[in-house]
């Protein structure tokens, strides 16, 4: 069985004009849903670039490539990969354990030692993805999102963590931080997919195992905590992610050392480099991907004990993460 992609805004506008004008997500004239199928298609660029990487190496959590199409202007892209069986999607509003994400963590791990195994020359996994979406999603956008967590809650104390939140988007909107920190720290960098939260896991249906990492179309050079951090904050609690973070992140550093095959680690866990990692990368990913993800809550019918055991948690550590970067790692 096969999974067939094509990349295409179609389906997109039909459903964006299927609903009152006053509740689209979009409201684009032709010129910028041109504008959105180049985007689309850059991102399929990426993607299969990032399986024909892989194409090699064996064993890995991700599906098959049969065959890849890159788009060219104008035209289409396609891609068909391997049909996950008997698998269904993680997803954020649902509770997962920390030996989910253990097997996540390992499963990275061997995917990064392939790309230290193998330089990755494709021009399309050098791209800056931070400031793609920086570029393509205004400040503003993000200040919205921060917003609507107010429908969900309109506490004092939740108006002023999104106040304090507010104050912190300036500083990390725009960041490619994920993109140059291994140029900046003076290290090899590793695949990241960029967009690893629990909508992009595949379980086993029956055991709940992890069986496939997929949707690659973000991947970039960078650090593996950046993955790791983004899959614990949407599928543990705030409690669960931070007492087992130290765990995970050795895991995945183990699990990357053990399939080197011989070929040097890029960096010592026994350094302060791995917490410095983790610190600042994560406050990147939480201020730009983890806030608009769970403002869909309410749409999505999410239950509010899921909400406020990860939500809540992760706002607040933005902040405490912030002060311990300005405290500790410098003017990176």
């Amino acid at each position: 069985q096969i999974r067939v992609e094509i990349p295409s805004f179609l389906p997109l506008k039909k459903l964006n004009d299927a609903v009152p004008a006053n509740q689209r997500m979009f409201d684009y004239d032709d010129g910028q849903w041109a504008s959105m199928q180049a985007k689309m298609n850059d991102l399929h660029n990426t993607e299969v670039a990032t399986y024909d990487f892989f194409e090699e190496f064996h064993g890995l959590a991700i599906p098959r490539k049969y065959y890849g199409k890159r788009a060219e202007p104008g035209g289409a892209g396609q891609l068909c990969l391997e049909y996950i069986a008997n698998s269904r999607m993680m997803c954020f509003h649902e509770m997962y354990t920390v030996d989910q994400v253990r097997q996540i963590a390992r499963a990275l791990g061997k995917l990064q030692a392939c790309s230290l195994k193998k330089e990755p020359k494709d021009p399309e996994l050098h791209k800056d993805f931070f400031e793609m979406i920086s570029n393509h999603w205004p400040l503003e956008t993000f200040r919205s999102m921060v917003k609507g967590i107010s429908t969900l809650d309109d506490s004092v104390s939740m108006k002023q963590l999104l106040d304090k939140i507010d104050d912190l988007l300036p500083v990390y909107h725009g960041s490619n931080l994920g993109s140059t920190i291994h140029k900046q720290m003076g290290f090899r960098p590793v695949i990241v997919n960029g967009d690893l939260h629990t909508g992009n896991v595949l379980i086993a249906t029956n055991t709940g195992q992890v069986a496939s990492l997929i949707d690659w179309q973000g991947t970039h050079l960078g650090v593996g905590v950046e993955d790791l951090h983004r899959i614990a904050l949407t599928a543990l609690t705030a409690e669960q992610r931070r007492s087992s973070i130290p765990m995970l992140v050795q895991e995945m550093y183990n699990s990357m050392v053990e399939n080197l095959d011989g070929v040097e680690p890029p960096y010592l866990l026994a350094t302060p480099l791995t917490s410095l990692l983790f610190s600042k990368v994560c406050t990147t990913v939480l201020t730009e991907n983890d806030v608009g993800c769970r403002t869909h809550l309410k749409v999505w019918g999410s239950s509010v004990y899921i909400y406020s055991l990860q939500l809540v948690g992760s706002l607040e550590d933005v902040l405490t993460i912030d002060i311990r970067n300005k405290k500790h790692i410098g003017n990176l």
